[in-house]
């Protein structure tokens, strides 16, 4: 008995250990095994009916008469806009004023054109008389008299038109012009301009064509021969 009692009290407080942990495990597993209160019902909107609700559609109706979306642009402008209506006032034709059969019809007045307006001729520099120095048989010697009738050097040219072989030309006293020829018609060209007020003469000689002396054409600068 002696030996018993020094462990009497640790058994004791075993037991006590083992009746809590029982007493504790009775107490928790009635509180886990109680059946949770029911779900409460579903939300539903005003003017919808209870249960299940389907997935709500968070992309905007549009109306029936509404075009597609297209997907590139998907907020497209409106196209469409109003037209104001104009409203034109009817047109009056008014009847045509004829005039009474008894008058006589208007007298329009004839249209005048106005005169042309002609550049005066210009002043002539430097003029040319033509006549024949020397005539033969079958050939003749010409020449043109330029003289200088202005205050200030001059340069000319000759046009001289005949169908008769040209022989030679020259220029008495002065420097030798220049000469062209095209087809019948020679031109003669000044080398230096003619002094002022004084006068050159410019022959040639030529074969004659049915014994006719005159040349066909004749001018100084443009201006006809005297």
């Amino acid at each position: 008995m002696a030996r018993v009692l020094p462990w009497l009290p640790p058994i004791l407080a075993v037991a006590a250990l083992v009746a809590f942990t029982i007493v504790t495990i009775v107490r928790l597993t009635p509180a886990q095994t109680q059946t949770l209160p029911p779900p409460e019902p579903a939300f539903t909107l005003p003017g919808g009916t209870s249960g299940p609700q389907g997935p709500v559609s968070l992309v905007p109706t549009l109306p029936s008469s509404a075009p597609p979306i297209d997907p590139a642009n998907p907020d497209p402008k409106p196209t469409s806009r109003t037209i104001p209506v104009v409203v034109n006032p009817p047109r009056t034709t008014a009847p045509p004023n004829d005039p009474p059969p008894n008058d006589p019809p208007p007298n329009n007045p004839p249209r005048t054109t106005p005169p042309r307006t002609t550049e005066p001729p210009r002043p002539v520099a430097v003029s040319g008389h033509y006549d024949v120095v020397n005539s033969y048989s079958d050939n003749f010697i010409g020449e043109v008299r330029l003289t200088n009738l202005t205050g200030a050097g001059q340069n000319w040219a000759v046009t001289l038109t005949y169908p008769g072989n040209l022989r030679t030309s020259w220029l008495e006293g002065l420097p030798q012009p220049t000469m062209v020829r095209r087809g019948n018609t020679y031109t003669w060209t000044s080398s230096v301009p003619l002094a002022p007020g004084s006068s050159a003469q410019m022959r040639f000689q030529f074969d004659k064509v049915n014994g006719s002396e005159t040349p066909s054409g004749c001018s100084v600068n443009g201006a006809s021969c005297s």
